[in-house]
């Protein structure tokens, strides 16, 4: 997570979930993959779980962090959010369960405008 972002279309970063696999053409240029490693090797505990190497990668293996849930609740000023910058919160192994819990994290907190891309 990173309460601030250089990503110029948003203004924080919320990763419930990290990791992915490569399911596409559209998934041969993800710049999370890449991150990922890098990521891994820097040591950051969110990336240590590695995914498969024909689909993913080091520190890339998918990953549910309940613990990230909190995170909005803290921030005070409303904040543009992109959610799951480094994963796919619909990806199939992610609990639908989760899912709704994250859903319900952005119901309870609408000061914030939340981007969720898949």
């Amino acid at each position: 997570m990173s309460d601030r972002s250089a990503i110029e279309w948003t203004e924080a970063t919320w990763n419930p979930t990290t990791g992915c696999d490569r399911v596409s053409a559209g998934c041969d240029n993800c710049y999370a993959l890449a991150l990922a490693k890098r990521l891994k090797a820097m040591g950051s505990a969110k990336y240590q779980k590695d995914g498969d190497p024909r689909t993913s990668g080091p520190g890339f293996g998918l990953t549910v962090h309940p613990d990230a849930l909190q995170i909005p609740y803290g921030w005070k000023s409303p904040r543009t959010v992109f959610v799951n910058s480094m994963s796919d919160l619909f990806h199939a192994r992610v609990p639908l369960d989760f899912v709704r819990q994250v859903f319900e994290v952005i119901a309870d907190t609408p000061q914030h405008t939340y981007q969720v891309l898949t």
